[in-house]
């Protein structure tokens, strides 16, 4: 199993409003009809109290993750004719863009039915083999934790045949984190980036989803 994963900057000539909800429709509506995609999620960024200085700096607009059996299945979405079409739409709200291939791994499930509040930690800079893990026994060891989805980073690049900018964010790391509620994130808000210099090199951002492919 393959992600892959943007991670995008608005426009910055519209309001969040805008960008939110044209990168649901009609952007949404096409990407989910790419070929090959086994799941499709939104991730928008939102304003919480939770978000540190890194996040609040590089002020993001959401994660679109979508995940494929393998390479091929990828190769095949991303040379179709309904991509070329997400590429020309994506000129209308997306400012810039970075593109993670990743191998996700759901370490944690959330309960079926319930609401938990996510977070995306990022951690930024030259790549660290060893974040992945570490990052794993730390954070799923925290108090109200109800999902974790850790993504070992494959490969990051521009997106292809894309006349978006290239956000210039070099990813060393990158994991999906679920709180049982909202009061269980506030509780943990102060250890999420890590400690010292690795602190100052991850971004926490919350995170509103849309499921369009499940």
């Amino acid at each position: 199993m393959i992600a892959a994963v943007s991670i995008m900057k608005r426009r910055p000539d519209i309001s969040n409003e805008q960008f939110r909800r044209h990168w649901l429709h009609p952007h949404g509506t096409m990407t989910a009809e790419l070929p090959g995609v086994g799941r499709y999620v939104q991730s928008h960024c939102i304003e919480h109290a939770t978000n540190n200085a890194l996040a609040r700096e590089l002020d993001l607009g959401g994660f679109p993750v979508l995940w494929f059996k393998s390479y091929e299945d990828r190769r095949i979405a991303y040379t179709s004719p309904r991509i070329a079409e997400c590429n020309v739409d994506s000129e209308q709200f997306v400012g810039a863009v970075t593109r993670l291939v990743t191998e996700p791994r759901e370490v944690l499930v959330p309960q079926p039915g319930s609401k938990p509040r996510r977070v995306f930690v990022l951690l930024t800079g030259k790549p660290d083999k060893t974040w992945a893990d570490a990052a794993q026994a730390r954070l799923t060891a925290l108090d109200g934790v109800a999902g974790y989805i850790r993504h070992d980073i494959l490969e990051q690049a521009a997106a292809p045949a894309s006349r978006i900018p290239e956000l210039k964010l070099p990813v060393a790391g990158l994991a999906e984190v679920a709180f049982a509620d909202d009061a269980a994130l506030m509780r943990a808000a102060s250890v999420l980036a890590g400690s010292g210099a690795e602190s100052a090199r991850t971004a926490v951002m919350a995170v509103e989803d849309y499921v369009l492919r499940a």
